[in-house]
């Protein structure tokens, strides 16, 4: 997640959707006052600043898993916290209405059966989770898939600017960097790339009762992109 006071953009990150590959590419561009969360790969780098208040709580709770544990996220003591896939009604919250309001807001959305699939195999290959079968993991533990309208959508009313989708995510990307004048240079990193060496359709990964349960949970991404199975 990124907020730039530079460029006046909030960048919400969804899940499956270059995410991390853009952070990376954005992140070097943003200025010294701008918040750009940490992930995994980046954790260690100088590209995440701004995160955290500068105090000992804040800086405790970005270093310590453990403490992270033991304290929830949007506790108050810990002022303002940014995370990698936060929510918009927080982000709003953090910021305020006013710079909310001036900024342009944007992320990316991938048609849900393909995204459910490359997070499957992210957690599965990726990660080295153990995983159920497919169908399990959809209709038993839906509560674990990407339902990323939590993360932009207020109720049934998008918070965003502009939802890009991943297909063609480049000239997409390309296109939002031209309107907010930031100078990309054409160069997107590969971050979370790759994970399985398998090329299967995704539509091979279902049957009918879990195409249904996917149209269910993700109603909001699919009304609002009119996706197709």
């Amino acid at each position: 997640m990124i907020i730039s006071h530079r460029y006046k953009f909030i960048f919400i990150k969804t899940h499956k959707t270059a995410g991390s590959s853009m952070e990376v590419a954005l992140a070097p561009l943003c200025g010294p006052e701008d918040v750009v969360t940490p992930m995994e790969s980046n954790a260690d780098t100088e590209l995440p600043r701004n995160f955290h208040e500068d105090s000992l709580i804040g800086r405790c709770y970005a270093n310590s898993r453990l403490f992270r544990k033991c304290v929830k996220r949007h506790s108050p003591i810990l002022g303002t916290w940014y995370y990698e896939h936060m929510p918009a009604w927080r982000v709003r919250q953090q910021i305020g209405e006013d710079v909310w309001n001036s900024y342009y807001k944007f992320c990316f959305e991938r048609n849900p059966w393909d995204k459910v699939v490359s997070y499957y195999n992210w957690k599965k290959f990726g990660q080295k989770r153990r995983m159920p079968d497919f169908k399990t993991y959809v209709m038993v533990k839906s509560h674990r898939l990407p339902i990323d309208a939590r993360l932009y959508f207020d109720d049934d009313e998008c918070m965003m600017d502009e939802v890009a989708d991943f297909s063609g995510f480049l000239g997409q990307f390309s296109g939002i960097c031209d309107r907010l004048s930031i100078p990309y240079g054409g160069n997107m990193p590969q971050e979370k790339t790759n994970i399985t060496s398998k090329n299967l359709d995704y539509r091979d990964y279902y049957d009918d009762e879990t195409r249904e349960k996917v149209a269910e949970l993700f109603h909001r991404e699919i009304a609002l992109k009119n996706y197709r199975f």
